[in-house]
């Protein structure tokens, strides 16, 4: 998006979806990569390979996972597969993909003044389910403004995974008023970059989005569990601060879930095979390699490729 576009925030640089060519850096910022284990409350978030470029996934039912539209519209199903890291690394292929019957990939629609693509959500149903030691997540239902999100990503990787902490600091609501978006920038050490209010999170907290993010988990600790409360969807700039991705003064944000409830459980409504019946795929299949070498991937920059 080249022209700027004028909202609550003042001048909105440009909102550009987190698509990437194979390599990515996951996450700017941020407390670092999380433990691949059984007992880390991430294991239900994975790798989603998507035609060979890794994205991330999260398993919000027993075999369905959650991310972002632009990421797998159009994929060719037999391209698409899900991979968990929970002390034992398997991948399951994908059965049928469902994305939101209102993602447009476009603003068309949205109220006035919001430059983000809304409904930029879709679900995967898998082969089969994951192991029963793998965790899935209920969706956060409160007001996500001002509230600490969780960060989690794969991008680029089928075995790191980077977490970081941000701020809701803004929603945009479509024409019926219901919240559909959030927005935060990324603070620096100082009010110099600070875009929404607010301040920091500090160093080892505070994140934010580059190219390859796309699909990756906002979560929100309630009632003693996290919870799924967005899927993150684009970067931003602003009027005023740097253009360069994932530099102090720039931003990001996603879909947030709390307004898909009712589509998500029209969805998610038939079980899956069992791991032992279903198509579960090894990873000394098209994965092996990056598995193998324990290594993360890096993607260079990129504003919009979302058709890739």
């Amino acid at each position: 998006m080249s022209c700027c576009v004028r909202s609550r925030l003042g001048a909105i640089g440009f909102v550009a979806l987190l698509a990437m060519p194979f390599g990515a850096n996951a996450l700017v910022g941020g407390a670092g990569v999380a433990v691949n284990s059984a007992t880390s409350p991430w294991s239900g978030v994975g790798s989603l390979s998507v035609g060979g470029n890794l994205f991330t996934g999260t398993l919000i039912a027993p075999g369905y996972v959650l991310t972002a539209a632009h990421v797998v519209a159009g994929a060719d199903l037999a391209n698409v597969s899900f991979q968990v890291n929970a002390g034992t690394s398997y991948a399951m292929a994908a059965s049928q993909i469902y994305v939101n019957p209102d993602y447009t990939a476009s603003t068309a629609g949205n109220a006035a003044g919001d430059p983000t693509n809304h409904n930029d959500l879709a679900i995967i149903r898998l082969a089969g389910a994951v192991g029963a030691d793998i965790p899935f997540y209920n969706l956060y239902s409160g007001n996500l403004q001002g509230v600490d999100l969780n960060f989690v990503s794969f991008a680029g990787s089928t075995t790191v995974k980077q977490t970081g902490e941000n701020i809701a600091d803004t929603l945009f609501t479509n024409v019926a008023g219901t919240n559909k978006t959030y927005m935060f920038d990324f603070d620096g050490p100082n009010l110099s970059t600070n875009v929404m209010g607010g301040g920091t999170l500090g160093t080892n907290r505070e994140a934010s989005m580059v190219n390859g993010d796309s699909g990756s988990a906002a979560f929100v600790y309630s009632q003693g569990q996290w919870q799924l409360a967005g899927i993150n969807t684009f970067e931003a700039t602003f009027g005023g601060q740097s253009t360069q991705s994932g530099a102090y003064g720039t931003g990001g944000g996603g879909v947030v879930l709390a307004g898909y409830s009712s589509w998500i459980s029209s969805v998610v409504t038939a079980p899956v095979p069992e791991p032992e019946s279903g198509a579960m795929l090894l990873v000394g299949l098209a994965l092996v390699g990056s598995v193998s070498r324990r290594k993360s991937h890096r993607l260079t920059s990129a504003k919009d490729e979302s058709q890739a």
